[in-house]
């Protein structure tokens, strides 16, 4: 229903970033939506301005989703972002209503090495 809408909005949204396909992300934004740029203090309100600040990037970015979870309302994309100058962490938040993104941040990250200290206790 209204969840399986929204589950299957935030994962063509956040897909369509990954082709740079801006029809489709128009269209699964809502008119009224808000999208942020917490870290720079931006905040685009509205279909036009937010479509308006994704076509006016010099250049068309490579976006690599590693995980889109969440729900139902609110999804949670992580990946990497590549302008040109090496890859920057991002993630993305996104809130969903009828299956259409209605408020969204937006954070970014260059990458850093980790600390001495935690080293032993990593993974990798």
């Amino acid at each position: 229903m209204n969840d399986d809408r929204n589950s299957e909005a935030a994962e063509r949204y956040f897909r369509a970033f990954e082709r740079w396909d801006l029809k489709m992300v128009e269209s699964l934004v809502a008119t009224g939506a808000v999208d942020g740029r917490p870290q720079s203090g931006e905040r685009f309100p509205g279909r036009t301005n937010i479509l308006g600040m994704l076509r006016s990037l010099p250049s068309e970015p490579q976006i690599s989703w590693r995980s889109i979870r969440g729900g139902p309302r609110v999804w949670v994309a992580e990946g990497i972002v590549e302008y040109g100058d090496g890859p920057v962490h991002l993630i993305g938040i996104a809130e969903f209503e009828d299956g259409q993104m209605v408020e969204a941040d937006y954070y970014f990250a260059n990458p850093f090495e980790a600390p001495e200290y935690r080293r032993p206790f990593t993974a990798s």
